[in-house]
């Protein structure tokens, strides 16, 4: 793969090159301390190596649970807020059709999926549950804590029409917690529930989170290779 590469030379006569040569030096200083891992929030810095360090037998996991929905659902619902929200919209609709939930799934090749969580809107929920009408779907709900007001209300809802939809059993079947691996609401929630979990490791970030299941349980079931995603990662970060 080649290399990322930025002409900036039209600007010469807007931006002068001792600027640029200072940001430079500033850049490589940053790339200095993030690589030394000994800055501010150094233990948040699991992403640097997630294309490396991610975990092959969960990704083998996520991708049978990504198959499931898709044999019995027409519709994911993704639950989370921030980066939890935007990483896999992100890249569904950067690798795929621009319009992904209204293409006819002959195009699509997978189920609907739609995200909320991010805020509280009343409006926002009722207009999903009109969207998905009587058709089947699944939820996926990722949160570290489970106890984030947003996707936390949003969760409330959407689990109890779940359940009156399908009864609190198969309900349980249609629901994909990733979250923390041994503590949080939502952990204890899965325990108690039987719900399918995949983990946020402790040192990464929401806003990092992409290259996780937080990301990889959304993209692998919108149809996309998420494999040649993570060796493109792994080339980016050589």
């Amino acid at each position: 793969m080649g290399q990322v590469k930025f002409d900036y030379s039209k600007t010469a006569g807007y931006v002068h090159e001792h600027v640029v040569e200072s940001m430079k030096a500033i850049t490589e200083s940053a790339r200095k301390l993030l690589l030394s891992r000994e800055g501010a929030g150094n233990d948040y810095l699991g992403w640097i190596d997630l294309p490396v360090d991610y975990d092959k037998e969960e990704f083998a996991r996520i991708k049978v649970a990504a198959e499931k929905i898709r044999s019995d659902s027409e519709v994911l619902v993704v639950i989370g807020i921030g980066g939890s929200y935007l990483g896999a919209r992100a890249a569904i609709e950067f690798l795929g059709h621009n319009f992904f939930n209204s293409v006819s799934k002959d195009v699509r090749k997978a189920p609907e999926i739609y995200f909320v969580g991010n805020s509280i809107s009343s409006n926002y929920l009722a207009g999903l549950v009109d969207v998905i009408g009587d058709r089947d779907f699944s939820v996926n709900i990722i949160s570290k804590s489970g106890t984030t007001t947003e996707p936390a209300v949003a969760f409330r809802l959407v689990k109890k029409y779940l359940e009156d939809t399908y009864g609190k059993a198969e309900a349980a079947e249609r629901i994909v917690a990733v979250t923390d691996k041994a503590r949080g609401a939502l952990k204890s929630l899965s325990t108690q529930e039987g719900y399918k979990t995949f983990v946020i490791e402790d040192n990464v970030g929401g806003r990092f989170s992409v290259l996780t299941p937080v990301g990889i349980l959304p993209i692998v079931l919108a149809g996309f290779d998420m494999k040649a995603m993570l060796e493109g990662a792994l080339a980016m970060e050589e």
